[in-house]
């Protein structure tokens, strides 16, 4: 067992495509958006981790999930036989227009076991998703039983800062939470992808970017060394953060855990002894020039620089 990892929680990205294109997203639009994960290899990951760890969480998002909703539901349904008992779907509650469609797959949800919906509201989402279906969808969970729905903001800084992309979110939750929908606290936006394209001025300027916060001091971030958690994409890879130690469609996902040792990977180790400003030293002296200058976090500037050192290795 690895002395490195005592998983808690597991996060599928079921796809990168989306049936937004929002400005706040923290990928970007070059993101290969092709296809989903593997309801076979998740399910099979699923039961493997849950027999080893005392797994309290499985969450499903995207991209926008449930235009795969079947492999959602065979992921839930897996995490539920297997005893998870938070069994978390992210969606903006747009994958049809049909409203027969959207009760049916509300249903399935339901009785898959999905047992809370954060349902995407914000004015990002809506400036290219109609309303219309996310109520139709909101309206479908309740009928069929979901023991929680909340929708889920993304905040331009955060909730308290006064400007009109919040000023309209809260109008656009109002809706729903006057319908007795419960608004989560919601997430402030990351500056990564679209969101440093389009909403730039509400990020730090790149030459104000602190660097010496140590690893797993971000939000939404753990030390490598004390993992609780882990994310798997639709490609297979099984990543923390912005590092990959494996891929579920290569090896089983328990020699993966087991193999897990960041201080024997010099990058990996390097950032957790120096942080990131150590790790653009390292990567100077391997050669690797990175052009950091449109990061606006110290996660960004890791994620660059690790990306860049992945590529090399690979040449």
């Amino acid at each position: 067992m690895s002395r490195y990892i005592d998983l808690k929680r597991i996060e599928f990205v079921v796809t990168d495509a989306c049936s937004g294109c929002c400005k706040h997203c923290s990928n970007d639009e070059r993101l290969d958006s092709r296809g989903s994960v593997d309801a076979k290899a998740a399910v099979a990951a699923i039961k493997q981790l849950a027999g080893r760890f005392a797994i309290e969480s499985v969450m499903t998002f995207g991209g926008e999930p449930l235009l795969y909703s079947d492999t959602v539901c065979k992921i839930h349904a897996a995490a539920r036989d297997s005893g998870i008992t938070s069994r978390q779907l992210i969606t903006n509650g747009f994958f049809s227009k049909d409203s027969q469609k959207i009760s049916d797959v509300a249903k399935a949800l339901c009785d898959s076991g999905v047992n809370g919906v954060l349902l995407s509201v914000d004015v990002f989402h809506q400036e290219f998703i109609p309303l219309e279906p996310v109520e139709c969808f909101a309206e479908a969970l309740i009928k069929h039983g979901v023991p929680r729905l909340r929708v889920h903001p993304a905040w331009v800084v955060d909730e308290n800062n006064d400007n009109h992309y919040n000023a309209e979110t809260r109008r656009l939750l109002k809706i729903f939470t006057d319908k007795g929908i419960e608004a989560s606290e919601g997430n402030n936006i990351f500056p990564s992808g679209n969101a440093i394209k389009h909403l730039p001025e509400y990020f730090a300027p790149p030459d104000k970017v602190d660097l010496s916060a140590p690893c797993g001091s971000a939000p939404y971030t753990s030390r490598i060394d004390e993992i609780g958690c882990f994310g798997i994409n639709p490609n297979g890879d099984v990543n923390l953060c912005s590092i990959t130690i494996g891929n579920i469609y290569a090896d089983d996902i328990l020699k993966i855990v087991d193999g897990y040792d960041p201080y024997l990977n010099p990058i990996w180790r390097t950032v957790l002894e120096s942080g990131v400003t150590g790790l653009l030293r390292y990567a100077q002296a391997q050669g690797v020039t990175v052009d950091t200058s449109d990061c606006r976090s110290a996660c960004g500037v890791c994620r660059k620089i690790m990306d860049a050192m992945k590529a090399c290795t690979a040449h």
